[in-house]
């Protein structure tokens, strides 16, 4: 009888357990899946993330979202909610999003996703090539198959695909596929390329012999500094150039390369090709362009100034430009300052023209701009070197700038400092951030007392301001 009902209780155990086990292991679905839902692409909040800023960067709408979802205007969106994106029927894998780094295209960003080029510019409402511009954020596509995809060497003009293959490792056909290739004749020296590491992905730029390249200092404007910074995977030689500007490449800490640029005040507003030049160790050559936007910058209204006539156009002043001109396109390899320019007369105020600002002389329709900030004394005459520098020049009694004083800072960064009364310094000085270097005056075309203290790059007149805000590189 006993063994009867302890059977029967074993039984019931079982029993109950197993029905335990499918009510907890049994999925309960917060909201029915449809099959349109099933083949749209998710999206991972990511910090700041609104609904509203998400719906714009994928072109829909915030109603859109919500219904798709299934949420109410009462919900919170937490950092790491999967979103899924409507209207992008048919696309697979999770949504990012990026700026556009140097040296991408639409066929590198294809090929590193792992998506057809018409989805991606159906997803980003590309028309054309010239839309891929540095700093725009773009809409990619990644899954778990492109976490590991790393940028090849490149082909080298006369190197088989086979070869190329066979060095780095790869099977020739299964690497013509995964680059979008019909076949392994089609691949292009100096295309980029990419196949699977089996890490997580460092090297995505698509520029051969460089590891990372970035530009800095976005969004570009015309009177700003921008800084191009690149890693190279071997010793090359870069050069750049934007809007008639060239940034020259020097080498910098842990293997890095910078080159500082300036974009005129007077650059018109607009889309420019920046163009780089790689020239790898073996005597490779790479060129691209890149288009990015110079948006306009923040400038006071023209003024019209009443001066002597001698001083706005005459053969002196423009042997006295190319004086300075000479002096300040030499960029010195090193570089001598450290955190951000100190203001270079007491106090922070005193400002009696800004940066930029239009203006125009005796009448003339002809427009110029001010390449600096005039400083008044308000708090003393004393002039202050802003940052460590080599005293590169000292030009006294200059029809425009009267007595003049040039600071080298390294990597065509430089100082300066006109209209001078008395200059404390010599040439081939050293001087320290905060020592006293000149009285400021009122020597060559002048209206008055003041300071005109202007930073110029490789030759071009940037804002003051932005260095004073913040440390470059």
């Amino acid at each position: 009888m006993c063994k009867q009902d302890c059977f029967l209780k074993t039984v019931q155990k079982i029993f109950l357990a197993l029905l335990i086990f499918s009510i907890i292991h049994t999925p309960i679905l917060a909201k029915p899946v449809s099959a349109q839902d099933a083949t749209l692409p998710v999206y991972i909040v990511q910090s700041g993330d609104t609904l509203y800023d998400i719906a714009i960067q994928f072109y829909t709408t915030v109603d859109e979202i919500m219904a798709v979802n299934g949420l109410s205007n009462g919900d919170s969106l937490l950092v790491g909610d999967r979103l899924l994106i409507p209207g992008l029927e048919g696309m697979q894998g999770t949504l990012t999003t990026e700026y556009i780094p140097l040296g991408a295209n639409l066929r590198s960003l294809s090929r590193r996703t792992q998506s057809d080029p018409a989805s991606l510019a159906k997803l980003n409402k590309f028309t054309s090539q010239s839309e891929l511009f540095v700093g725009r954020r773009v809409a990619l596509t990644t899954s778990e198959a492109t976490q590991d995809l790393q940028t090849l060497p490149a082909l080298k003009p006369g190197q088989s695909w086979l070869e190329f293959a066979l060095l780095s490792g790869q099977n020739s056909w299964a690497l013509a596929r995964l680059n979008q290739l019909s076949s392994p004749n089609l691949a292009l020296p100096l295309d980029p390329y990419f196949y699977h590491s089996g890490e997580e992905a460092t090297e995505t730029l698509a520029i051969p012999g460089i590891r990372s390249m970035m530009i800095d200092n976005l969004p570009l404007m015309q009177g700003e500094t921008y800084v191009l910074k690149a890693d190279a995977a071997e010793n090359v030689s870069l050069t750049a150039e934007l809007a008639g500007n060239k940034a020259i490449f020097f080498p910098y800490e842990n293997g890095e390369l910078v080159a500082f640029g300036g974009i005129n005040a007077l650059q018109a507003p607009g889309a420019y090709p920046l163009k780089i030049s790689v020239t790898t160790s073996e005597n490779t050559n790479y060129n691209f362009d890149q288009w990015v936007i110079i948006k306009p910058g923040n400038f006071q209204s023209s003024i019209d100034l009443m001066v002597d006539p001698e001083t706005i156009d005459s053969p002196e002043i423009a042997e006295e430009d190319a004086r300075v001109m000479e002096i300040v396109t030499k960029a010195t390899p090193v570089k001598q300052w450290n955190g951000t320019f100190k203001y270079p007369i007491a106090g922070s105020g005193c400002v009696n023209a800004d940066f930029g600002s239009r203006r125009t002389y005796n009448g003339s329709d002809r427009l110029y701009y001010h390449t600096g900030i005039d400083l008044g004394y308000c708090e003393g005459t004393d002039v202050f070197a802003p940052a460590t520098g080599t005293v590169a020049a000292i030009l006294p009694n200059q029809l425009v700038r009267g007595n003049l004083l040039i600071i080298d800072h390294g990597l065509g960064v430089y100082s300066i400092y006109m209209h001078l009364s008395e200059i404390l310094v010599e040439v081939g000085e050293v001087v320290q951030p905060g020592q006293r270097i000149a009285i400021l005056g009122n020597t060559g075309r002048s209206t008055g007392p003041h300071l005109h203290f202007e930073i110029d790059i490789n030759g071009t007149p940037v804002s003051p301001w932005t260095w004073f805000n913040r440390e470059f590189p």
